[in-house]
């Protein structure tokens, strides 16, 4: 077990190589960096959110959230407006022609991996989702307890 474990490991390793990759390469094309690209998907998946929010979830500063924020803006992928409920804070909003532009790029992949996933069952689509959600957070853990120094 401990080869497949290791294995499967760098498998993952070399996945997120690769989305490394596919990131990189789509982000040099709208002119931005891969971490605003990153910061963009999360705001098409979960709608605005805070500088603070966007730093937590990044692993950010607040300044380097700021100067994100200018850069999408100025790519017009996003904008920042007052919090409705809060006018004391502010909230960053993705474009959606910018997104649109942004994520158009990604047609063709999401295209390949539909047929991808039609040679598996739902089960064993489930089994993996359940899987790459598991190893997202052992990575998530092991990335926190470096930057604590543990």
């Amino acid at each position: 077990m401990d080869n497949l474990a290791r294995s499967l490991t760098n498998e993952l390793l070399d996945l997120s190589s690769a989305i490394d990759l596919i990131g990189s390469a789509a982000a040099a094309r709208l002119g931005i960096n891969q971490t605003d690209l990153i910061c963009l998907n999360l705001l098409v998946r979960n709608g605005p959110m805070s500088p603070g929010q966007l730093a937590s979830a990044l692993g950010l500063t607040n300044a380097a959230i700021s100067a994100m924020a200018t850069r999408l803006e100025v790519g017009g992928y996003a904008r920042r407006e007052i919090d409705p409920k809060d006018r004391r804070r502010v909230l960053m909003h993705a474009s959606p022609a910018g997104a649109s532009q942004a994520f158009g790029l990604f047609d063709d992949f999401y295209e390949a991996t539909t047929e991808l996933y039609a040679s598996s069952s739902e089960e064993e689509l489930h089994a993996l989702v359940e899987l790459l959600a598991r190893f997202r957070q052992v990575i998530t853990d092991h990335a926190a307890r470096i930057r604590s120094g543990e």
